[in-house]
């Protein structure tokens, strides 16, 4: 038998005690909504707004490195512009800060004055800093994420011209890029919207229903934008998940035969498929679609059994297509926050409690190593052991969007979802009609209700249609106020 001093026992006791207090703590921390309303507003976005704006051209640099220094090249890309445009929406969204609508505003006529081609329409897929084009083509990825910022915006502001560029641009890629044939979008096209690349893959198909058409619809609920995303997510579903090992692949020829892009056998873009699965369960909330509901929980199922979600709660970034256990060794910011997403999503259309544990194990992993709380933001990547890989703040795939994006849906979701709390969230309504109904709700679900509504910094109530809809009065540039609360 092992016989220990008083004074070692009182310290493994102490240690103990500590750790366990720890992750007590921890796990109370992100099963706050406040939390995760805080990580964006004081560690997250005055980071951006102090490091990232460009006050001399406008928008914002783009390559960015650990402690906010530029480097590289200094064009700029519309699509991780109308990122930011997203993120300073969203802030507003949730706090009411006018800083946050400002830089919005001015965002916003940045890039319809700078971005978009007056021509040909649609947006251009490179500016110099100055923001003068020099990339003329049309990339299906980078079309779809200039609209997301604009629709984030429009969900905030209902601000029509904002409104008129997001139908003009849908109408483009719907028109122009979407192929009658064989189905999907193409994947780039020429200034004059010629098809360049009749390929198809992941970021041109699932990218516009989780970048802005689920906002769009919730903001609208103007059916032909549900009817698009049933249609891109039925054209998934039957094209784009390999019959022989049941994984969403990534590129595909014209008329959808697989196009492997690795030299390796670790094919599986694990963030896609969280992604996929995602927005199937999204889709399944919105309409009751059995079939989306289905071959989303098939999907998370191969996720889940491929080991790519470990102990420590990383969701690792690859694994191989016809043997899963082959997994990277490594994960980025967006898959580890869009798997904490993807958990709680999974709770709400299952009410398993094992996918809150699942989200408190990503979060927890997300606040200790992807948070940088010395230099604010995330760091880009960190190893399987979460240490930090690559610590810049931006380049060309990385702006705010994916960490406030994470924030607000947490924010939204574990108030209402999960601790059954309600919410305030902020308009800056640019102008309405007398009678004009506006919508509020951005998770996908119907049991949420209005409980109040004002105006005037709160000292007006205004009337509600049913528990759904604020019908607002004849208002211009004014701030509305709404709670939001679960119907039990």
């Amino acid at each position: 038998m092992i016989h220990f001093k008083p004074g070692i026992i009182i310290l493994l006791f102490t240690i103990l005690l500590v750790s366990c207090k720890t992750d007590s703590r921890e796990t109370r921390e992100v099963l706050s909504a406040d939390y995760w309303k805080s990580q964006a507003l004081d560690h997250i976005m005055p980071y951006w707004t102090k490091n990232a704006v460009d006050n001399e051209y406008g928008a914002f640099y783009t390559n960015l490195d650990s402690v906010w220094d530029l480097y590289g090249s200094r064009n700029k890309f519309p699509s991780m512009i109308s990122r930011h445009l997203f993120s300073y929406s969203s802030a507003y969204l949730m706090s009411g800060n006018e800083e946050y609508i400002r830089i919005a505003d001015s965002t916003f006529n940045w890039l319809i004055e700078k971005a978009w081609d007056k021509e040909y329409g649609g947006w251009y897929d490179a500016l110099d800093e100055k923001g003068d084009p020099v990339q003329f083509s049309k990339t299906t990825f980078v079309q779809v994420y200039a609209i997301t910022g604009l629709t984030m915006y429009y969900f905030v502001t209902r601000d029509r011209k904002a409104l008129e560029y997001i139908e003009k641009s849908n109408n483009l890629l719907e028109d122009q890029v979407w192929d009658t044939v064989s189905k999907g979008y193409f994947n780039s096209m020429n200034r004059d919207w010629s098809i360049s690349d009749s390929n198809k893959s992941f970021s041109s198909m699932i990218t516009p229903v989780s970048g802005y058409l689920l906002y769009l619809y919730q903001a609208t609920k103007e059916q032909k934008y549900l009817d698009q995303i049933s249609r891109i997510l039925d054209v998934t579903a039957e094209h784009m998940i390999d019959p022989e090992s049941g994984w969403v692949l990534e590129d595909f020829d014209r008329n959808w035969n697989y196009i492997s892009g690795r030299s390796d056998a670790r094919e599986i873009n694990i963030g896609h498929n969280i992604e996929a699965s995602w927005m199937l369960l999204r889709n399944f909330l919105l309409t009751g679609n059995a079939g989306h509901r289905k071959s989303a929980m098939m999907l998370a199922e191969k996720i889940y059994s491929s080991g790519v979600f470990r102990n420590n709660g990383i969701w690792l970034t690859s694994a191989g297509r016809l043997d899963p256990s082959l997994h990277s060794a490594d994960t980025y910011w967006w898959i580890q926050a869009y798997g904490n997403m993807f958990s709680l999503y999974l709770y709400k259309t299952t009410g398993d409690d094992k996918y809150i544990d699942d989200f408190r194990k990503g979060a927890v992993l997300w606040e200790n190593s992807f948070m940088d709380y010395r230099n604010g933001d995330t760091f880009f990547s960190v190893d399987s052991t979460a240490k930090i890989t690559d610590a810049r703040k931006a380049n060309q795939f990385k702006a705010s969007y994916h960490n406030i994006e994470h924030c607000l849906l947490n924010y939204l979701a574990i108030n209402l979802w999960v601790n059954n709390d309600p919410v305030k969230i902020y308009f800056r309504i640019r102008s309405s009609v007398n009678g004009e109904h506006l919508y509020p709700q951005i998770l996908e679900n119907s049991d949420i209700k209005i409980i109040k509504a004002m105006t005037d910094e709160g000292k007006t109530n205004l009337p509600l249609k049913g528990e759904v809809a604020i019908v607002l009065p004849e208002i211009t540039d004014n701030k509305v106020t709404v709670v939001l609360h679960r119907n039990n």
